[in-house]
């Protein structure tokens, strides 16, 4: 394995300031917290391969975009993202448009498309891997993305995202943002949300952040999601064995297009062990859906985690979901 691919991932993270200091604090407490894990089918090399695609025309298609980010849609995922997607107003700062492209979301997950388009004369070109690679935060608190509710507090979260470039010589890049609620907060509620970004860096691989484009770009995300809809199917009595910590019971389970949240827990903890079932929904033709990365937390006999699919899926195809030995119908 590329020995800078876990640098790599946790490059693309970051956190409100205030989420650093409960993240800091839950560490140094010894206390369970939440963790970015990825899984063992997350996509490698996706950075490289989105870079070294060309789109023909100045308009970029969204639909021909999310090809390149989720891998090739059929026709039942594209419409899945059509009906799910959202109007968002465009921002603008400093002569620089952030103009959204698609926008959608679940309680857990929100899916950005932004157009980035500076000022004339300003060229965004694509970076060597020796050179850097573009951040939409600086190295300085103020300088963060930060998802804030309608009071102006701080909503932990954390985004990963990916750049397509379809000229490296023109002033426009397309980012594709991944936002994650790392508490209870519901992203798809209705409720005011404000994504703040404070622009566009480049942070060469000694961590030097060089600044592109500054300013204030501001997006309601709350406003605009909603109407997503989700299934919490009846897990009584769901148990699979397990050969160290006995016998694992689910305790919860919700899933939407986007993704799934799953918790359980075991009858005989042992230090050191974190027992789990592979988890997958089975769609009505036999293929089976698997989370492409998950966020979780964990007690001595509990873990709770969630995350988003490889693809967006059709609950109405969906049959039921697969943990280990166990199946749960999706009636």
């Amino acid at each position: 394995m590329d020995k800078n691919a876990f640098q790599t991932e946790l490059n693309r993270v970051s956190f409100t300031p205030q989420g650093r200091a409960a993240l800091a604090e839950a560490l140094a407490g010894g206390q369970a917290a939440l963790v970015r894990r990825p899984a063992g089918w997350a996509r490698r090399g996706m950075a490289a391969a989105i870079a070294a695609v060309v789109l023909a025309g100045s308009a970029l298609a969204a639909g021909t975009l999310w090809d390149h980010y989720f891998g090739q849609l059929d026709e039942v995922q594209q419409k899945v993202i059509n009906t799910l997607s959202q109007d968002l107003p465009a921002a603008e700062s400093n002569g620089t448009v952030m103009t959204p492209l698609a926008a959608f979301g679940d309680q857990d997950f929100y899916y950005l498309m932004l157009e980035i388009r500076a000022p004339e004369g300003t060229v965004l070109r694509d970076y060597g891997e020796d050179e850097g690679f573009y951040q939409l935060f600086g190295d300085a608190l103020e300088e963060d993305v930060t998802l804030t509710d309608a009071g102006g507090q701080d909503i932990l979260c954390t985004l990963d995202y990916e750049w397509i470039n379809s000229d490296p010589t023109d002033n426009v890049l397309t980012a594709v943002i991944r936002l994650w609620s790392m508490e209870d907060a519901d992203l798809c509620d209705g409720k005011d949300k404000v994504l703040h970004i404070p622009g566009l860096w480049v942070q060469s691989p000694d961590k030097v952040y060089t600044p592109i484009l500054t300013g204030s770009w501001d997006f309601n995300i709350g406003t605009h999601s909603g109407g997503v809809q989700s299934l919490t199917p009846d897990i009584a009595g769901v148990t699979v064995e397990d050969g160290e910590c006995g016998t694992m019971t689910m305790e919860y389970l919700r899933l939407s297009p986007l993704g799934m949240r799953v918790r359980h827990s075991w009858s005989e903890p042992k230090e050191g062990v974190l027992p789990g079932a592979p988890l997958s929904v089975v769609m009505e033709d036999g293929s089976e859906v698997f989370l492409q990365d998950s966020v979780g937390s964990c007690g001595e006999d509990w873990n709770e985690e969630y995350g988003p699919f490889e693809a967006p899926i059709d609950l109405d195809k969906a049959v039921a979901v697969r943990w280990g030995t166990a199946e749960i119908p999706l009636d």
